[in-house]
């Protein structure tokens, strides 16, 4: 969880409340295994943490308990996260923390468990927070990585954003037409042109929606 951290965590299998479940799209009644990480920030030089507590060995960043994001894990390994403007319920029993990385360490080791090895995604392609890089150098998708051709996003188009709500990866876009795709990933630098491809997906997906810019940012 590249960019998560550092930060104080709870790890619990349980049902989503009605506001998690919305900001994160998910709507059965089954219980997820959810990790719900305090609001942090780095440590303002001039001010401090305006209140708030320095984070427990990481004097240089700020921790509140008093909101936290929600991150669960889909039916791919990857973990979908309420974006940065939404804020949940209070961090109640804490029992995890990030590093400076986002690698999350449990306080107290489960007896009888293991880490898992990598998924296949994983291990092949580039990712950050869970969400693929898709294109190669030359503006090629990635061997194994397909467009979406169930309809899915595309036939969409309209104009892309620099910036995302759910990933810290500063390649990520957001793409606007009737609707909202976020994150979505431009084949090159100069993307920002009519007629360019951007690839949008769920996190740990290797089906990618198509959406065409039609008009520039």
């Amino acid at each position: 969880m590249v960019g998560w951290g550092p930060t104080l965590v709870s790890i619990s299998v349980r049902r989503l409340r009605a506001r998690e479940a919305d900001h994160l799209g998910i709507y059965d009644h089954r219980p997820h295994c959810t990790a719900s990480l305090a609001v942090f920030a780095p440590r303002d030089t001039q001010t401090g943490c305006s209140g708030e507590a320095v984070m427990p060995g990481h004097p240089k960043f700020c921790v509140s308990t008093e909101a936290t994001f929600v991150c669960v894990i889909n039916k791919l390994g990857g973990y979908e996260c309420s974006r940065y403007a939404d804020g949940a319920p209070p961090l109640r029993n804490k029992n995890a923390r990030t590093n400076e990385r986002g690698v999350l360490t449990l306080d107290v080791a489960l007896v009888g468990t293991h880490a898992t090895p990598p998924l296949a995604w994983q291990r092949r392609y580039p990712h950050i927070d869970g969400f693929i890089h898709p294109w190669r150098r030359e503006g090629k998708l990635r061997p194994g990585l397909t467009f979406d051709q169930a309809g899915g996003t595309r036939h969409y188009h309209g104009t892309c954003f620099v910036g995302t709500e759910f990933t810290h990866d500063t390649a990520a876009l957001r793409c606007v037409s009737d609707v909202q795709f976020d994150p979505c990933f431009p084949p090159t630098a100069n993307w920002n042109r009519r007629g360019t491809i951007i690839a949008c997906a769920a996190a740990g997906s290797t089906s990618f929606g198509r959406f065409v810019i039609t008009r520039r940012s």
